[in-house]
């Protein structure tokens, strides 16, 4: 999705933290740390033998730790444990990420099913976007042969949009299955979709310690509009 946006609008993929944060001078120095698009923050260790990582995350945004969807609360400069098998990673509020369960390859992981990430900024809100085509032809934007979706959650209202959806061949078999909310401001007592209730503790789980709503097992199709109203 960055990819295409980047090829229609331009811009870059990978950026600086000044890049998106020209105005706040502790990031005009900031080089051991990027974001990938606007929305992911990766801070790796690039040190020898180095078991702690000092990062810095602007005060002006809400910041989600990837793994567990909590809020970091501690914000500006900090020190955090990064062991050889882990990155921190960071999600700034405001924005939906599509994912994808993982494979052995490409062509693997395109069968598998989808889900969201979204993760809220200090207004309840967010947005986000996925674009789809076979990823092997060349010029599928150009010849119209791709989906583009919208995601958008405000107001307690989340919509899954097919913007544009002439890539007929997603819908056999991909579905979104999951999704996960971070940074509700209050515990959710009922959850709406398409005007169906979904089931709690089998469909839907809100963890009081983080904040995390998670709603799974939905098999949704991709070729429709999904509405969910969160109370």
């Amino acid at each position: 999705t960055l990819f295409h946006r980047v090829h229609v609008s331009g811009g870059t993929v990978v950026r600086s933290m000044v890049h998106i944060f020209p105005l706040d001078s502790e990031c005009w120095s900031l080089d051991e740390q990027f974001l990938w698009g606007s929305s992911l923050l990766i801070a790796p260790v690039i040190y020898e033998n180095h078991i702690n990582k000092s990062l810095y995350l602007p005060t002006t945004e809400r910041w989600f730790d990837y793994y567990t969807g909590e809020e970091q609360t501690i914000l500006d400069h900090l020190t955090v444990s990064a062991p050889l098998d882990f990155i921190p990673l960071y999600l700034r509020g405001g924005y939906i990420i599509p994912h994808q369960q993982s494979a052995m390859n490409t062509v693997a992981s395109r069968k598998k099913p989808l889900f969201l990430i979204i993760a809220l900024d200090k207004n309840q809100h967010a947005s986000g976007d996925l674009f789809w085509d076979d990823g092997e032809s060349i010029d599928t934007y150009e010849r119209s042969i791709y989906n583009y979706f919208i995601f958008n959650y405000q107001s307690q209202r989340l919509t899954i949009e097919p913007w544009t959806y002439k890539y007929q061949q997603m819908g056999n078999g991909i579905k979104f299955e999951d999704i996960k909310i971070f940074g509700l401001n209050k515990q959710p007592t009922k959850i709406l979709w398409n005007g169906q209730e979904l089931i709690s503790t089998s469909q839907w789980t809100f963890d009081i310690t983080t904040n995390v709503l998670h709603m799974t097992k939905l098999s949704l199709n991709v070729a429709k509009t999904h509405k969910f109203i969160i109370s």
